[in-house]
């Protein structure tokens, strides 16, 4: 009696043994980019910066992976798999979140372990977000004013100057030029003035396509991105969210707005949008944007 005992905890130890290493043996995901879609009608240009994935197998969360990726996961056969979008929030790497306009990709895939699987997940903005501002300098006029002294925000068709994305209209660019001595800042603002307050919403980003060249590589000039407050008080308030240092080329950012007015609470009215940059006295200086949009989660 004792001898099938001892036969059956070896077989069992045996199956356990057998079971632990299989359980080690991994299949291989492979993200080498994404796609991302959007109604232009709805929520203007599909340009994108998404830099990274945040990957849930069978509901459990196993990483955050920067794209292009490739990593292993120990999960073998009918496996639910989710991939949600990550940025770098501000434009800082140091601040990297899941995206929560973006939706999550979901897909059923047969696991075979020691095999590699490559995927490419589509995107697109949540059906419950809401817009309150697009600006691609398409239409007639513009939404942005210029406060005093400043050089006009205007539109640009010069080729070499427009945001081009395929499949978009690419007629014009917002641009700002400091050309002179007389003016060496310039600051615009939307004529619309935004309640968006903390009662009403979840969150509340700006996106943005921008570049800016200067006359002098070594001006120390950035472009600020801002909120002028409007509280209850009566006060209006100045709020800089984001300096961003210079780019030749065409950039896309994503720009939180959430914290600042909900650390406002009940005393924030509204605001508008301000975008300003300063040069050195006689250096020029060329700022472009494009597809500016103001997208919020209501509660």
């Amino acid at each position: 009696m004792k001898k099938i005992i001892w036969g059956l905890m070896f077989v069992f130890f045996i199956l356990q043994s057998g079971c632990k290493k299989d359980m080690t043996i991994p299949v291989y995901f492979q993200i080498d980019s994404v796609d991302f879609t959007a109604d232009y009608t709805l929520y203007g240009t599909a340009s994108h910066k998404i830099t990274d994935v945040w990957v849930t197998v069978n509901g459990q969360g196993i990483g955050v992976y920067e794209l292009p990726a490739k990593f292993p996961v120990l999960a073998s056969g009918n496996t639910k798999v989710q991939f949600t979008p990550g940025i770098m929030m501000n434009g800082l790497s140091s601040k990297r979140p899941a995206y929560p306009l973006y939706n999550t990709y979901i897909t059923n895939v047969n696991l075979e372990k020691k095999q590699t699987y490559t995927f490419k997940p589509s995107f697109t903005y949540e059906k419950y977000v809401k817009i309150a501002l697009i600006e691609d300098f398409e239409e007639a006029g513009i939404k942005f004013t210029h406060s005093e002294n400043s050089p006009p925000i205007t539109k640009t068709g010069e080729d070499a100057l427009l945001f081009h994305y395929p499949g978009e209209p690419n007629n014009y660019s917002g641009i700002v030029n400091i050309n002179d001595s007389s003016a060496n800042f310039f600051e615009i603002n939307s004529l619309e003035s935004f309640q968006l307050k903390y009662s009403s919403i979840q969150y509340c980003f700006l996106e943005l396509n921008y570049k800016y060249n200067v006359s002098n590589k070594n001006d120390s000039t950035n472009l600020e991105v801002g909120m002028y407050m409007n509280l209850t008080t009566g006060a209006k308030e100045q709020y800089p969210l984001i300096r961003i240092k210079h780019s030749e080329t065409w950039k896309k950012i994503y720009i939180n707005l959430t914290e600042i007015i909900y650390s406002k609470g009940l005393y924030l009215e509204s605001f508008t949008l301000y975008f300003k940059g300063t040069t050195q006295a006689g250096a020029s200086a060329t700022y472009l944007f494009d597809n500016i949009k103001l997208m919020y989660v209501s509660l």
